[in-house]
């Protein structure tokens, strides 16, 4: 499943590309011959050489941007994994009177995946149930009573890794991803426009140009789909953070 907002994003480009690209061959009909000579060929290809390096540059920026936030949100999202896997693990080897935080621990890791990867027909949990899951878990290991040092020092460290958990939810929940301001795009979708209208006024009028201006409309378009795509890490969509961390969480967890 595409965002609706990147997907309508990514249709604009292709077809003020396209669009473009046409406008500019049925254009050069128009003008008179001189304005199609070689020096105006030269002087407009120079031009646009320079809306090209910009553009370019703009989508490099871009690209590397979405790839730092989709980083961060894998990153997160193992430390996550790893912490719940470790308090499991904590709680425990802390005996049979773990066995409720253990319990709440499953009952929030569940959510949390429900959340985070929603299976399409089922409704995900809102954040504010997962909140107060994971509310129950830090209120279940704080009622936990340590008979001896050994017991003691399973709880603060069970209450220090429920401390992390609390921070990497604010972290994913503050983090949701790469946010491009719509002018921005809309800018940027005119460059493309803008270089596409000088590619066709010198291109001939023939099948094989416009297919080949079609195709690479639909290639850059696609590439800012996908751009827009990998900075929102954590929605549904084409390129989305990896479930697996969660999954094998799950699964140790679930261990008796």
């Amino acid at each position: 499943m595409v965002d609706s907002s990147s997907l309508l994003i990514s249709v604009m480009a292709l077809v003020a590309m396209f669009g473009g690209g046409m406008i500019g061959i049925f254009a050069a009909r128009l003008l008179p011959g001189h304005h199609l000579s070689d020096s105006s060929a030269s002087a407009v290809k120079l031009l646009a050489a320079v809306v090209v390096s910009l553009t370019s540059l703009v989508l490099a920026l871009m690209l590397s941007s979405a790839n730092n936030s989709f980083a961060a949100n894998a990153g997160i999202l193992k430390k996550l994994s790893s912490d719940l896997i470790h308090l499991d693990h904590l709680l425990r080897t802390y005996g049979p009177e773990a066995n409720e935080a253990r319990a709440n621990l499953r009952a929030y890791t569940t959510r949390k995946n429900d959340e985070l990867f929603p299976v399409s027909n089922a409704p995900a949990p809102t954040d504010r149930e997962t909140s107060d899951r994971l509310d129950r878990l830090l209120d279940s290991v704080l009622s936990l009573a340590p008979a001896d040092r050994r017991h003691t020092a399973l709880v603060e460290q069970a209450l220090a890794i429920t401390s992390s958990i609390y921070a990497e939810r604010w972290l994913l929940w503050e983090n949701p991803g790469t946010t491009v301001p719509p002018q921005f795009l809309l800018l940027l979708i005119f460059w493309l426009f803008l270089i596409f209208v000088s590619f066709g006024i010198f291109a001939p009028a023939n099948l094989t140009v416009i297919a080949s201006f079609f195709l690479c409309s639909l290639a850059v378009a696609g590439a800012i789909l996908m751009i827009l795509d990998l900075g929102d890490p954590m929605h549904p969509g084409w390129v989305q953070v990896s479930s697996e961390p969660m999954r094998r969480a799950m699964i140790e967890i679930g261990r008796p």
